[in-house]
């Protein structure tokens, strides 16, 4: 019988053939990586989802790194030895949601806020609707709910709140005229590594600021020292005194002379009974004959320093801000690092402007701190027009701030000091807050080192996500990655196996 009498053994044969012949084989074993593939895809795609619920993931094209954290905060996270729980006091899609003008900035400070919690195994983040559960608040009593706080950031017993002004910068202009809240620089960074520097310092070196001579407002220098765990208290010496567990007493700008009773009071302040360990910081008034101030002139005297009375009149331009005059100029660090070392960033200078130099008169005791350069000359604020013609200054090398140093002599006494900044300008909120110059950074590790605290302090720089990106927006840089994983490469495999099988099946 042939096979068109017995159609079911010739389909037999047939299904036969074709499993066995050359191309079908091929096809299978395509089809079946194929398969394999998109499995493996699928299931990677299943462990990245899971990963990225707690610790999501994204890759930062953006050219200023906006959703990095600077390498600061991640030495600063390394060192963390206690667990730290940030609270986010709204739902993660609340948090994050704003308009078309503050999105990005809020994208950005949730990204930051995951990164500081995967940069270290003893930080924890959470989202807590506080609306939803209202007895949150009552463990933290210490904290004014009356106001509007955006985060939490707790260790152990200590905790800090944070505001939304703490973390963004406002358009006040458009909230005066518009009412609209703009949101212009995001400081997130900061205030949270702040907010962690404080609930994990256990013991505050205490400074005392001091009042009564008709001093200037020094409070963007007094809070930069509360954000790196300074406790600041403010004391009229008319009628009080310096507590003798504060390490530091400021002097800022003082309108009037101190009496000899206040100069005793801090003579014997900075002795300590002879165990030393206090440090004073002195800005002088640039509005008065330095003659009018004796007893401030006996203090540094005392400890080998003397006020100049005029200006600093910078000449070389490689050492002057552009577009300002010669009394605004960079510094340079004196050649003793001691008040250096602890600087990440020693290329970048201290900006003073309307800066009285200060005389070394024992150099024993006394030394440079910042210095201008060789060709300044010393301006006297007394010069008159008619005399400027004929003026005909030294060029020299003037200080800036500089340094007096005490102690009973011994290698294990601790030191007193007095510090001079010749420039009260130094310390205002302009110059604090421009990342291009040092002023906060160096300011803060010279307390750091006269209180012999390592390593305790955190002065980052704010970001802006709408600065130029690397052919990518902001939002395309947080979504790139999982569009890649999820879509592009899955479906990138299937068309690829199914030409691979066509073309072979066609053989």
């Amino acid at each position: 019988m042939n096979n068109k009498s017995n159609p079911s053994k010739a389909n037999k044969g047939g299904v036969k053939s074709f499993f066995k012949q050359r191309g079908t084989k091929r096809g299978a074993v395509s089809v079946l990586l194929t398969v394999l593939v998109l499995a493996a895809l699928v299931l990677v795609n299943v462990v990245l989802a899971a990963v990225t619920d707690k610790h999501p993931l994204y890759i930062d094209v953006t050219e200023n790194s906006s959703y990095q954290l600077q390498q600061e905060t991640k030495d600063y996270l390394k060192e963390i030895s206690e667990p730290v729980t940030i609270y986010v006091l709204q739902k993660e899609t609340d948090f994050e949601s704003g308009d078309s003008n503050n999105y990005k900035y809020r994208v950005q400070a949730n990204k930051l806020l995951h990164a500081i919690e995967n940069s270290s195994d003893k930080v924890e983040l959470h989202y807590v609707d506080i609306t939803a559960e209202p007895t949150f608040t009552s463990d933290y009593p210490q904290v004014d709910w009356t106001q509007s706080h955006a985060i939490l950031v707790t260790c152990g017993d200590r905790y800090r709140a944070v505001d939304m002004t703490d973390m963004f910068t406002f358009d006040q202009e458009q909230y005066n005229y518009y009412g609209t809240v703009v949101i212009t620089k995001q400081n997130v960074e900061q205030a949270i590594m702040t907010a962690i520097l404080n609930v994990t310092t256990t013991e505050k070196t205490k400074v005392t600021v001091l009042s009564g001579q008709g001093e200037q407002d020094m409070s963007a220098f007094t809070k930069l020292l509360e954000n790196n765990a300074y406790e600041v208290e403010e004391v009229s010496l008319l009628t009080g005194k310096i507590a003798d567990d504060s390490e530091f007493a400021i002097i800022y700008d003082p309108d009037v002379d101190i009496d000899e009773s206040i100069y005793t009071a801090l003579s014997d302040w900075l002795n300590n009974d002879g165990k030393y360990g206090h440090h004073l910081f002195y800005f002088p008034n640039d509005q008065h004959d330095v003659k009018d101030f004796p007893n401030l002139n006996a203090l540094l005297a005392d400890y080998g320093m003397e006020m100049q009375y005029g200006y600093i009149f910078e000449n070389n331009s490689n050492y002057l801000i552009p577009g300002a005059n010669h009394y605004l100029s960079v510094y340079d660090y004196a050649e003793d690092t001691t008040y250096t070392d602890g600087l990440r960033n020693k290329s970048i200078p201290v900006v003073m402007m309307l800066t009285m130099p200060i005389s070394i008169t024992d150099t024993t005791m006394a030394k440079p701190l910042l210095q201008s350069s060789e060709d300044s000359i010393l301006f006297p604020m007394d010069m008159k027009e008619e005399d400027v013609e004929s003026f005909d200054p030294e060029k020299q090398v003037l200080n800036g701030a500089a340094i007096g140093i005490r102690n009973d002599g011994t290698d294990e006494s601790k030191n007193s000091s007095v510090v001079v900044i010749g420039s009260y300008d130094a310390l205002t909120a302009n110059y604090l807050s421009i990342s291009s110059y040092n002023n906060a950074a160096y300011f803060v590790n010279l307390f750091n080192t006269l209180a012999d605290r390592d390593d305790v302090s955190i002065v980052i720089e704010g970001k802006d996500p709408s600065a130029n990106e690397l052919g990518v927006t902001s939002m395309d840089a947080i979504a790139f990655p999982a569009i890649l994983v999820r879509f592009v490469i899955p479906i990138a495999v299937l068309i690829v196996g199914l030409i691979i099988w066509i073309k072979r099946r066609h053989k």
